[in-house]
């Protein structure tokens, strides 16, 4: 039997993972493009001996992608490939999945192949017993992902900040900003959702979902719902677990916070969807960020939801229109306040924040990004990869002359140097047509 001309290698469901999610939306409208067979992440040395044009690989930090990246380096060059790298930093998956297996020498060939001689003597620190967690302490200065960028014939993310900082690392290599896909969501009606959940039907609801973690800020949500004027507040339900004895439990007693914060506990697929079709707000505060790209962000926004959200990122991406940017650090709390109080207060700012959102969806669609994939698949496989590779050159030209020279900018994110580069690369691609122009074609991004 004839293998399909193109390879799909990611997670799927019932895999618990947003990337498998994401694959399971996109992969329909994929098919409706370009004939593909899936491969999961453990069989993708099988993708790679199967014979296809070309092989697309979804990558994401967790080590249930090891399979993928080995398989990857190991037909680097061989079988053309286009790479969906999810986050900028990869480097909790090569900790996880060579650190914590006892695999030292894998894990220091990987540092020095991401990162040079800097990486080889991170790599020797760990081969003599020293564990060093850059992957928290500095995930954007040790992301270990070029080197899997580099065994890609292509390279597509979903922000500007992300091409920008694969460019300063990589100055040729043909990256790509594709964003991420808004399939619609569910339709619940407003009120049957409240009255499911057990929530009031008379008051704004402001709803935080997702997986409860530090990185979620969930203790600064509290703080700045606290300085709201107790008839101004929205009631903020928490939709995600939160272990008994929990510290934020008790951050609601301390602040006075009871009648006006739920906690759900796990939500399966359909409450969690039920949950947002009850809200009239949503939260996603996130820091710090390893260059990931929010689905679920994407898809609240999407179905017609203001988004208070950090500002930083990717989320610093979002439009203003229906997005509310809350700085991490100083102010942060106040600023949560301030944003929340006004969206409490102001129905028609919520409606036009709705529709905003409703808009940008639209331009998001799966079909829309899936036929942006299959575009750039087709240039891969017919070896088109140098040309692709102009957009890096222009960035290189930048970085010869100082953009994007290491301590130049901040550490953390890297954010202008990023995007100046990401934007002299994308003014360097003309002579393709991009396979998506978000500048164009969303014109409130």
């Amino acid at each position: 039997m004839t293998a399909a001309p193109f390879g799909f290698v990611s997670p799927l469901p019932p895999v618990r993972s947003g990337i498998a999610d994401y694959a399971a939306d996109i992969l329909p409208a994929l098919r409706a493009e370009v004939e593909l067979e899936t491969y999961e992440p453990s069989g993708a040395r099988r993708a790679f001996a199967a014979g296809h044009r070309a092989v697309l690989v979804h990558v994401g930090n967790d080590p249930m992608h090891l399979p993928t990246v080995e398989a990857l380096r190991e037909n680097a060059r061989r079988v053309p490939t286009l790479l969906v790298l999810h986050d900028f930093s990869l480097h909790h998956l090569f900790a996880a999945g060579y650190l914590d297996r006892g695999r030292v020498d894998d894990y220091a060939r990987e540092l020095e192949r991401a990162h040079g001689t800097r990486g080889r003597a991170l790599g020797e620190r760990a081969l003599s017993g020293q564990r060093v967690p850059v992957w928290d302490l500095a995930p954007w200065e040790w992301p270990m992902s070029t080197g899997v960028a580099a065994d890609a014939s292509a390279v597509i993310v979903h922000s500007r900040i992300v091409r920008g900082a694969l460019l300063r690392e990589r100055p040729g290599l043909p990256a790509f900003e594709i964003p991420l896909a808004v399939p619609p969501a569910p339709g619940y009606e407003r009120a049957e959702a409240r009255i499911a959940l057990g929530l009031p039907l008379d008051r704004v609801v402001a709803a935080t979902l997702g997986i409860v973690t530090p990185a979620k800020r969930i203790g600064k949500l509290l703080e700045g719902l606290a300085l709201i004027p107790p008839e101004g507040r929205p009631l903020l339900v928490v939709g995600g677990a939160v272990g008994t004895g929990d510290p934020l439990l008790e951050s609601v007693r301390a602040l006075g916070l009871g009648d006006d914060v739920r906690f759900t506990g796990y939500l399966s697929d359909e409450d969690f969807w039920r949950l947002a079709r009850a809200a009239d707000v949503a939260v996603n505060l996130r820091f710090p960020t390893v260059g990931e790209t929010s689905a679920a962000v994407c898809r609240l926004a999407g179905s017609g939801l203001p988004v208070v959200v950090s500002d930083v990122g990717w989320f610093r991406e979002l439009p203003d229109t229906f997005a509310s940017k809350i700085p991490v650090g100083e102010g942060e709390v106040e600023a949560i306040a301030a944003a929340l109080g006004a969206l409490t207060a102001d129905q028609a700012l919520r409606e036009a924040q709705a529709a905003a959102g409703r808009a940008w969806g639209r331009t998001h669609t799966p079909e829309r990004i899936a036929a942006a994939h299959a575009r750039l698949l087709l240039l891969v496989a017919d070896g088109r990869t140098a040309s692709l590779g102009l957009l890096g050159r222009v960035a290189s030209e930048a970085a010869a002359v100082g953009i994007g020279r290491s301590g130049s900018v901040g550490s953390r994110e890297r954010g202008p140097d990023g995007l100046v580069l990401g934007a002299l690369g994308a003014r360097g691609a003309g002579v393709l047509p991009p396979p998506f122009n978000p500048e164009v074609e969303s014109p409130d991004r």
